[in-house]
């Protein structure tokens, strides 16, 4: 009996030991956002989209910037598919921002005990506008 509860305690040591090295291992090093500077010093370099895209998914980075500014980097000779990707992302960042409002404002939505939209509790319908065009859901 006594050697059957070494063995347990044994087993629980390791057990620890292992889930605890596995959880030092799956935070790797941060990575900084990559920068707009960044991105027209690639362009300028000579790197074609495709890597310059790589790196802003490498990065995780979303860019909230204004078409000012996707002037400005056209300018500065950031290929044009870098700038639709990171204009999809930024559209991506105002679908998400929207979802996230409409859990918080979640509110009796309908006629009279909610026989009209949705259900009694229902998010409110919220609309992003691409391309001139509103582009509407609800979650």
């Amino acid at each position: 009996m006594n050697q059957s509860l070494l063995k347990f305690s044994k087993l629980c040591v390791i057990g620890t030991v292992m889930s605890l090295s596995a959880c030092a291992t799956m935070n790797g090093p941060e990575l900084q956002p990559l920068s707009l500077d960044q991105i027209v010093a690639l362009a300028k370099g000579g790197k074609d989209a495709p890597t310059i895209i790589n790196e802003i998914k490498i990065t995780q980075t979303s860019y909230d910037i204004a078409a000012s500014q996707y002037a400005k980097l056209s300018r500065d000779g950031v290929p044009d598919a870098v700038l639709d990707y990171m204009q999809q992302g930024q559209l991506k960042m105002a679908e998400r921002q929207g979802r996230r409002e409409a859990r918080e404002d979640l509110w009796l939505y309908g006629r009279g005990w909610g026989w009209g939209y949705g259900g009694i509790w229902a998010p409110r319908p919220y609309v992003i506008y691409v391309a001139g065009r509103p582009y509407s859901k609800t979650y």
